[in-house]
């Protein structure tokens, strides 16, 4: 195996370089060898020591992907803008088939709420994820400089997360 680790350049001169790994024999750690070509004799160095810890693969039957009870996640993308943004929220972790309801908040210190507003309502799938479109609400100038969010809500408010929106002036 063979990679390019480098080029640098020394004064004058041009020095490049690149990394291997020897196959040693069966049960034994690849010791890595870095060879460097300048002007003049080629110099080889090999770093004694392991290279890498081991991988620590998963036993059987373990699950390759969220759990359903997994914490509830949300992204905006963009996450930040203007009153009148357009953004499309991502969320997963929310029980499967549930209204969703999207929300605009402006809190203060100590996460007390100055303003709530309730965008739209959307479903989650089978899976317990939606993606959905809201615009920011266009009047919040004012509201810049505190910290603003858009938040997903499930049902009765069990099931509940935020991400933060950055409230441009």
């Amino acid at each position: 195996m063979t990679a390019l680790v480098g080029v640098a350049t020394l004064g004058a001169g041009f020095a490049g370089g690149y990394l291997s790994q020897s196959r040693p024999a069966t049960g034994s750690r690849p010791q890595p060898t870095v060879t460097v070509a300048v002007p003049g004799p080629t110099v080889t160095v090999t770093v004694p020591g392991p290279t890498a810890p081991a991988v620590d693969t998963l036993p059987g039957g373990a699950p390759a992907g969220p759990r359903p009870s997994a914490a509830p996640a949300l992204l905006a993308s963009p996450d930040s803008g203007r009153g009148g943004t357009r953004t499309v929220l991502s969320g997963q972790g929310f029980p499967p088939g549930a209204v969703v309801r999207v929300s605009f908040v402006v809190k203060g210190e100590s996460d007390v709420e100055y303003l709530h507003r309730d965008l739209r309502d959307t479903a989650s799938d089978a899976a317990g994820a939606f993606s959905v479109e809201v615009a920011v609400p266009s009047d919040l100038d004012g509201y810049a400089d505190r910290n603003t969010y858009l938040r997903a809500r499930a049902g009765t408010g069990a099931v509940l997360a935020e991400t933060v929106f950055d409230l441009l002036p």
